[in-house]
């Protein structure tokens, strides 16, 4: 192969290389036929694909000159010195045969990934290592999911059985070469120029200040096209090394003592630190205050918002006859954001896990003010309370209770998400009687998980989903599970004086997208429902979020309190922007526009609900809309690593 002066070990690792690529770009094209909705309305489909598949191409030589590298080193060593050995050319082959496979379990992982979060696969999958045998138990209930790690095993079956035969071609030509020494100096050259570009292949461009980097892949407008483009080994390995920098362990948005001092201004405090006196006009009521988080109940799926499915008539009802607030978002899009936020009104911190640290850090928030006022406090959810360090985080801050799966009988438990939606519920409804027949108020926070894949809806009740598509479904269960709950609640003594909330812990990733943002992954509904107020029902256009919930609350519930969080009481205070992260996304959004920051420095502006761009014309706004959401993040960020988001802290 080539010619006499190219050692037979060049020309056995551009094979591999070629073969790699061949695999590579099967994932790739398997990411674009499942994510296909997304390329519609692309003008130029064919040019701009042709551009993804090129710039693939760039990514994947990248990765597999990271595999090959060492091996194509010492396989030309070898051969050059006649010390190829049988054994060190199969064993060089084996350690390839592995990298490889690890990297296609790395690719077919990506699939659903992308389909969950509209990234790459980052480090953010890591979070599962806290509790892997859950994740593992949801894979193998997932028919999804367990197709993907079919098509893993065939791949790598494949792959195996082709490599073998490339080994059985190459092993007697090339180790009888590499028994004898063939260092002349055309081989010698030819070596050096290879893994020369190999190197050059690795870092990805020839240009000298930078090599080929995530925002390489970005080029055109269409965020789809360019992600697909990248390769999520490497998107992985780059989340990694960038993690282990310690420069990149905490956000450096903006400086801290600018963050404290706008956001001083911004929340109106007249301290040195964030507790500010809230005298709201009414005394104080004791209600009860139950709180539903929805696993991925978009506001898309809401008929207030445009769906026309018909698939939460419960939520629908409630919004009409209640406090509707229209512009809200979700703090992030993982389910710890959204319990985090809801609970201790602080944002999200990006693609840090807000309920995961060695030392768990204290909060204020709606648990310790309620607890405070007497209140019994609650947390239901259908599955592991350990997952993702929820029960040991709320615990550790002023939650009372965490009933989980192991206090549901194992014959209710239907999957890895646990029991079903309208069973939680069901088994709650005796321990919230219980405390108000021992005259203690308390609050019920509730985490929905049937919205989740493995979706499972279950038999034997009355409920049949109108919708065949399994996704739609499981909305209508959630939904259904939400009207079953506040049917049976209606008929206890605690109900006329309870204030219920209900919101999604996040979005789905449906619709429209601003930017690399997909919007309906962040905008949810937030509806406050009580029949001390269903006469009077609002619907409130102010922009809010999840860190408002606690506030807003507050305020209904009356008295004097002192706000030790980055909350605001959306129907007396209000704030001028949401803030909300997707990872390495920040949005900022009042009732009109919406501002996107990319963490790689890319920037842009729309009016909501449409394809208008705003960046050049409203730049002044766009400048104070980012100020105000690094601002308030970097102290969030600050409050937590110098342990001033507690109670009685002292600035």
């Amino acid at each position: 192969m080539l010619t006499k002066f190219t050692p037979r070990s060049v020309s056995y690792i551009l094979l591999v290389y070629v073969i790699g690529i061949v695999f590579f770009t099967l994932f790739r094209i398997t990411l674009i036929a499942v994510n296909a909705q997304q390329l519609q309305h692309i003008p130029g489909l064919f040019s701009v694909l042709s551009h993804t598949m090129l710039m693939g191409l760039r990514f994947d030589i990248v990765i597999s000159g990271y595999i090959l590298i060492l091996p194509a080193l010492l396989l030309l060593i070898a051969e050059l010195t006649g010390k190829l050995k049988p054994w060190v050319f199969k064993s060089s082959h084996l350690f390839i045969i592995l990298l490889y496979i690890i990297c296609f379990l790395i690719c077919t992982a990506d699939i659903p990934f992308f389909s969950n979060y509209n990234n790459r696969l980052n480090t953010t999958i890591l979070n599962w290592t806290s509790t892997p045998l859950l994740g593992i138990k949801m894979v193998l209930q997932d028919s999804v999911l367990l197709r993907y790690l079919l098509f893993f095993f065939l791949v790598s079956v494949a792959f195996t059985l082709i490599m073998k035969r490339v080994f059985r071609n190459f092993r007697n030509t090339l180790v009888n070469t590499g028994a004898q020494s063939t260092h002349s100096l055309p081989k010698i050259a030819t070596a050096i120029i290879f893994l020369m570009l190999m190197a050059l292949g690795i870092r990805g461009r020839t240009e000298a200040k930078s090599p080929i980097l995530i925002g390489t892949a970005f080029f055109s407008n269409y965020n789809f096209p360019n992600q697909a483009g990248l390769n999520p080994v490497f998107t992985f390995m780059i989340g990694c090394t960038e993690n282990w920098k310690e420069e990149n362990k905490k956000l450096h948005l903006i400086a801290d003592s600018t963050a404290a001092r706008n956001v001083k201004y911004y929340l109106h405090t007249d301290n040195d630190g964030l507790s500010r006196t809230i005298v709201p006009a009414t005394r104080e009521h004791k209600y009860n205050v139950v709180i539903v988080l929805m696993e991925s109940m978009s506001g898309f799926y809401l008929e207030r918002f445009g769906n026309r499915n018909n698939l939460t008539p419960n939520l629908d009802t409630l919004a009409k006859n209640g406090y509707n607030f229209i512009n809200v978002y979700s703090a992030g899009i993982h389910t710890f954001n959204g319990i985090f936020s809801t609970l201790y009104s602080h944002p999200a911190l990006m693609a840090r896990h807000t309920m995961y640290d060695e030392v768990i850090p204290a909060y204020t928030g709606l648990p310790y003010f309620l607890e405070k006022r007497g209140y019994e406090t609650m947390y239901f959810t259908t599955h592991d309370g350990q997952f993702d360090n929820v029960a040991g985080f709320l615990t550790a801050n002023h939650m009372h209770r965490v009933i989980s799966q192991k206090d549901y009988p194992s014959a209710q438990v239907l999957s890895s998400m646990g029991v079903a939606d309208h069973y939680m519920f069901d088994f709650s409804l005796p321990l919230l009687t219980k405390q108000q027949q021992d005259r203690r108020p308390f609050l019920a926070v509730y985490m929905t998980a049937s919205n989740h894949p493995p979706y499972t809806i279950p038999d034997g009740i009355p409920f049949k989903p109108k919708h065949s598509e399994i996704r739609h479904g499981a909305v209508e269960y959630t939904d259904w599970s939400v009207g079953y709950f506040m049917k049976k609640a209606a008929t206890l003594p605690w109900y006329d004086s309870t204030i219920f909330v209900f919101l999604g812990d996040h979005g789905t990733w449906e619709g429209e997208s601003y930017g690399a943002l997909p919007y309906w992954y962040s905008h949810i509904p937030l509806i406050i429902y009580s029949p001390m107020f269903r006469q009077a029902p609002k619907e409130l256009h102010i922009a809010g979020g999840q860190t408002d919930v606690f506030p807003t609350i507050a305020g209904l519930l009356g008295g004097t309190y002192i706000n030790n969080t980055m909350g605001a009481d959306l129907l007396n205070e209000g704030r001028p922007w949401a803030i909300f992260s997707q990872d390495d996304k920040i949005g900022v959004a009042d009732s009109t526009d919406i501002y996107v920051w990319e963490k790689n420095g890319s920037e842009c502006m729309y009016r909501i609900w449409t394809d208008i761009k705003l960046l050049d014309t409203k730049r002044a706004k766009a400048d104070s809309m980012r100020t105000y959401a690094f601002s308030m993040i970097q102290y969030a960020q600050w409050l937590r690593d110098n342990n001033k988001a507690g109670p009685d802290v002292k600035y």
